[in-house]
């Protein structure tokens, strides 16, 4: 009993941490992607802020059409002196496409001199387009 207890004392901490050590070692993002991170889930911020940050044409509209939560950097890369972030959130909402609704959508955002250079659409994050 006593061991089973410790075994299962061990998966409980180390899933306590595991969040932590993934925070502490997962990407580092400049100020102004992590100001677009804060702002994601408010459509009207996010506008702004893409405004702010993104070269004119760079940023499509529609990323500002459906509601989002939950944004997360899973990755970070370096190409041509562009800083690209790999950014996941689920849609929350949307009137656009109701079937999106819980989907997790993918988008690559690249930076160079603190503005918004480069955006690509990795579309959702099971695969199916339910446009």
């Amino acid at each position: 009993m006593l061991k089973q207890l410790q075994g299962k004392g061990r998966v409980l901490l180390l899933a306590l941490l595991l969040p932590a050590l993934l925070g502490f070692f997962g990407a580092k993002v400049i100020p102004e992607m992590k100001e677009v991170i804060d702002n994601f889930t408010d459509r009207a911020k996010l506008a702004e802020v893409l405004k702010k940050y993104g070269e004119p044409g760079v940023v499509p509209p529609e990323l500002t059409v459906c509601d989002m939560a939950k944004p997360v950097v899973s990755k970070s890369d370096e190409k041509d002196g562009i800083t690209f972030y790999t950014l996941e959130s689920r849609v929350d909402k949307c009137q656009e496409s109701p079937a999106a609704v819980g989907t997790v959508r993918i988008f690559t955002i690249g930076w160079k001199a603190g503005k918004i250079v480069k955006f690509a659409w990795g579309g959702p994050k099971g695969g199916k387009v339910e446009y």
